[in-house]
């Protein structure tokens, strides 16, 4: 199918997909690194950062862009992932898969690239899509 002849520019495993995001995504900031590789100190802690200072996981703010990021290209990935085993299962078993079937997963991969492209800079966004064409 011409869906399946425009997938085959996409990478088909996980680290080379996601690597695709990550070589444009926010680098993972210091403070993250921190709570992630001492995730059970912060935890035992209470995430405590010294007196008279905020609790690591407080702060109010917003989630930052970099964790967002993550999260939509783990999105794409899972939905890619669906669409392509969808695609497959098609391929042997003819006729057995629906718009639905194939829609859904693809719908949940277009939904996520677009919110990951919509967090970038206009006009890096539009150069994108100028080279899509």
């Amino acid at each position: 199918s011409s869906l399946t002849e425009s997938l085959r520019s996409v990478p088909s495993d996980e680290n080379s997909f996601k690597r695709l995001f990550d070589s444009y995504s926010d680098p993972v900031s210091y403070r993250q690194k921190f709570m992630d590789q001492n995730a059970f100190l912060v935890y035992y802690t209470g995430g405590f950062d010294g007196p008279d200072r905020l609790r690591m996981e407080e702060g109010g703010e917003a989630p930052p862009r970099q964790t967002v990021q993550y999260g939509l290209r783990n999105d794409a990935w899972a939905g890619y992932e669906d669409l392509r085993a969808e695609l497959n299962f098609a391929a042997k078993v003819d006729g057995s898969s629906t718009v639905g079937d194939i829609g859904g997963p693809l719908g949940r991969a277009v939904k996520a690239v677009e919110s990951y492209v919509s967090l970038a800079p206009g006009g890096d966004a539009a150069e994108a899509r100028t080279r899509m064409r």
